[in-house]
């Protein structure tokens, strides 16, 4: 398939199988996660990636009720930051540094950029931490699909609960969007042979 045929075959799948994707196409996957571009590069965010079916069974109990969670290969859970502080900054701008070969006055001037974001009042650093998050679930969605497997994007969790299942220090992260991975049963899946619902394009692209 192409890419547009991909994105034409994938959904949000409500009932998978259970049978596990490969080791290569799951780290394909955590690739495009990882290669997604930030804002200033700074990928303000972790994931969990899990097979394990006792902390599937957890999060669907204390969670997360979607079925599709105990049904499928691997759960991805986005962790977004709540701040960036100067030890994770100055740590990226090393990395940046050794990479670049950069000056410091480059490296310099870089600092001043970020430090104009996350230390401006105005900004809801979670906020935009999170946004930054989507854009590698975004990613995850398109890397899924090119390979053939079915995910499901999740919103509807108890994040209190998954945290606190996680031990996620809540100060400093927190669980913001869940993504099943896995094969449609497309026997069990209402959805799984309906039509998808867009907009035209007309209605949707304005050309200025």
């Amino acid at each position: 398939m192409d890419l547009i045929e991909s994105l034409n075959w994938r959904y949000a799948t409500k009932r998978m199988t259970g049978e596990k994707i490969s080791e290569k196409d799951l780290n394909t996957i955590l690739e495009a996660i990882r290669l997604t571009p930030t804002a200033y590069g700074l990928q303000p965010f972790k994931v969990i990636a899990t097979d394990n079916q006792e902390l599937l069974e957890e999060i669907y109990e204390k969670s997360c009720p979607q079925i599709v969670v105990k049904q499928a290969s691997h759960l991805l859970i986005f962790k977004a930051k709540k701040k960036l502080d100067e030890e994770y900054v100055e740590g990226y701008l090393t990395e940046l540094k050794r990479v670049r070969n950069a000056t410091d006055e480059y490296i310099d001037g870089y600092r001043t950029k970020i430090r104009k974001v996350i230390e401006n009042p105005a900004i809801n650093k979670f906020s935009w931490m999170i946004r930054q998050t989507y854009i590698a679930l975004g990613f995850a969605l398109v890397a899924a699909a090119e390979l053939g497997i079915d995910s499901t994007p999740i919103e509807g969790f108890n994040a209190k609960a998954l945290n606190e299942l996680l031990r996620l220090d809540t100060d400093s992260e927190e669980a913001v969007v869940l993504l099943t991975l896995g094969y449609r049963n497309a026997e069990e899946d209402h959805l799984a042979k309906q039509p998808k619902i867009r907009k035209p394009m007309e209605s949707l692209v304005e050309r200025m």
